[in-house]
């Protein structure tokens, strides 16, 4: 049986993103989360977006991620979960001690994550040729409903994206392609 070159590219993908140390890896259109501009754009109207001006100030890259790459046809979605492997709840029992944010514990993840994704970007440029970008929380990308549209889970209450597989300690990066 033959495979195709779309498999076989998603299959460097996948492959990549796990010894990479992502945990989930899928791919999406960039149009696909239509409701998701509005529903920003509401927060947004109501103040729900308090002193985070840069929301505002970004809604309409946000909207459409071909304002951020025009030449955007595909957005990989990836997933690194950042759970502790004891419950950070733990610590509130020793008040002689201060808690820190999980999240805040090891290497600023914008940086350990933008490396990985350059890597993954880099076979995948190898492999197929073209042009590719890599964004992590700190462009104007709309990643939990990106996430959500390709199969990774689902916006929750807390508003962070919830994964059956994976629970919610998501940190969330995009390659664009």
């Amino acid at each position: 049986m033959r495979t195709s070159t779309s498999e076989t590219l998603r299959a460097l993908i996948d492959a990549e993103a796990r010894r990479a140390g992502f945990e989930a890896v899928a791919v999406t259109r960039p149009d696909a989360i239509p409701l998701a501009p509005a529903r920003l754009a509401e927060f947004v109207a109501d103040g729900f977006h308090g002193s985070m001006g840069w929301i505002a100030e970004t809604l309409q890259r946000r909207a459409e991620p071909s304002t951020l790459w025009p030449d955007v046809r595909s957005i990989i979605v990836l997933a690194m979960n950042y759970g502790p492997d004891q419950d950070p709840r733990d610590i509130l029992a020793r008040p002689d001690r201060g808690a820190i944010s999980v999240y805040a514990q090891n290497r600023d993840y914008h940086d350990v994550m933008k490396g990985r994704l350059k890597e993954i970007a880099g076979k995948i440029v190898a492999k197929a040729g073209g042009d590719v970008k890599v964004f992590v929380d700190t462009a104007p990308v709309m990643e939990k409903p990106l996430a959500e549209a390709a199969g990774l889970g689902w916006q929750g209450k807390h508003t962070n994206l919830v994964s059956r597989a994976h629970g919610s300690w998501l940190f969330l990066g995009t390659i664009f392609s």
